[in-house]
């Protein structure tokens, strides 16, 4: 793919160096854009990359006062104020403290401001926020004490679900990547409530609803300042991993008015300027869509929208930077498909084995690797190819030790 783009004047700060960060490197650094990363894991797979800059005195610091001053120093350093992408969870609540320390020496997306953080993070104040605006959820409801779980956990039905409105705390808890958890009875949920309460969040109770994993349809877009949608893609996601209730790990690019509408309705009516993933599931009881979640930031799969020709990162990139470019919307590629190989592969093999995925299926969006965007292999990016084994034994093993 060819981009026929005015030269980047400004360089790049990406916090979070997951595969996610590795995303948004790839549509900037390959472009001219120079590209630094912050992650305090030393084995996360972006500092394998070619396409991130290092510097001592940040690129393997944690959140903190330290972190602050040395970012601090380097944008006072730069001719012109870096943009700062979001590439994780565990860096947002540093942005939203000092946001505006920030703000004097970078470019940040609206979407970062404490104020906007506070209720997109936390789900209990974002279901909330989307109950007020008239959005379709499943059943969710928000027990602020023991007394209120317990009602609150008769009234839905099983199985369900008992989500930590502040998932970042307590995953490592919960292990093998997981999220959330399922609940067989209402007894099940209230242990599991004050078990995340133990553990330093509170939480949600909602309904499941049924169906596979390719009713689960998901948006990645960008809006201004003036919440104009200059960029705006949609895909299906076919898989997760872990099953069920995990992080997307095969998608395909898949056009839906319906997805695109809710997504553009949503954030307006949310008043949310930045880059964002939204993620709505059919609800075959009532032929709705029911929207699941909001990323306030680019998202695991966001390589698939470069893929598919509408480069999220990039547009929002040039709109904060004013560099002059064209809106991308209804115009993606339908062809393209992305993957988190392996996790995938135990993904597949999962459904595989439960007669859920036929042998063809799994042949097509396991292993065939023809128009796929992988999330992590790339021919271009060798470091990252061979530290990726060393990533995922990481991963795995810190997942084993949560557990």
């Amino acid at each position: 793919m060819t981009h026929a783009e005015p030269s980047p004047t400004h360089a790049a700060m990406v916090l979070t160096v997951s595969p996610t960060g590795l995303a948004v490197a790839r549509s900037l650094a390959p472009r001219g854009v120079p590209v630094w990363g912050v992650d305090d894991h030393a084995r996360e797979i972006g500092h394998y990359s070619r396409w991130f800059r290092r510097d001592p005195r940040f690129s393997y610091a944690p959140p903190g006062p330290e972190l602050l001053q040395a970012l601090l120093r380097f944008g006072e350093e730069q001719e012109r104020p870096p943009v700062v992408f979001l590439g994780g969870d565990p860096y947002m609540d540093f942005v939203a403290e000092h946001h505006e320390a920030l703000r004097e020496r970078f470019i940040l997306a609206e979407s970062m401001r404490p104020e906007v953080n506070s209720v997109l993070l936390n789900k209990r104040t974002f279901y909330e926020r989307c109950q007020a605006i008239g959005v379709d959820l499943p059943g969710t409801r928000f027990p602020k004490d023991a007394v209120e779980a317990r009602a609150a956990a008769r009234e839905l039905r099983y199985p369900a679900i008992v989500k930590p409105s502040h998932a970042h705390l307590v995953r490592t808890r919960l292990g093998g990547g997981a999220k959330l958890v399922e609940v067989a009875d209402a007894d099940e949920a209230v242990a599991w409530w004050e078990r995340f309460g133990e553990w330093g969040s509170d939480a949600v109770l909602q309904e499941i609803i049924p169906g596979p994993e390719r009713n689960i349809m998901v948006a990645g877009l960008y809006t201004d300042a003036q919440l104009r949608v200059r960029s705006l893609f949609t895909a299906r996601k076919n898989r997760q991993y872990p099953p069920w209730y995990g992080s997307g790990s095969y998608m395909e690019a898949c056009w839906s008015d319906e997805i695109s509408t809710l997504s553009q309705d949503l954030i307006r009516k949310l008043g949310y300027r930045g880059v964002c993933g939204t993620e709505y599931k059919w609800d075959p009881r009532d032929e709705r869509w029911k929207l699941i979640e909001v990323n306030p930031r680019p998202t695991l799969w966001f390589a698939l929208t470069r893929a598919a020709g509408v480069d999220v990162v990039w547009d929002a990139y040039c709109d904060l930077v004013g560099l002059p470019n064209e809106v991308h919307v209804g115009c993606q590629d339908d062809g393209a498909r992305w993957q988190l190989l392996v996790r995938d592969i135990v993904s597949g093999l999962h459904f595989l084995r439960s007669g859920e995925l036929s042998r063809r299926e799994f042949w097509r969006t396991v292993v065939d690797p023809r128009r796929k965007e992988y999330a992590v292999l790339s021919w271009r990016d060798p470091g990252a190819v061979l530290g990726y084994p060393l990533n995922t034994l990481w991963k795995w093993w810190n997942a084993r030790g949560s557990g």
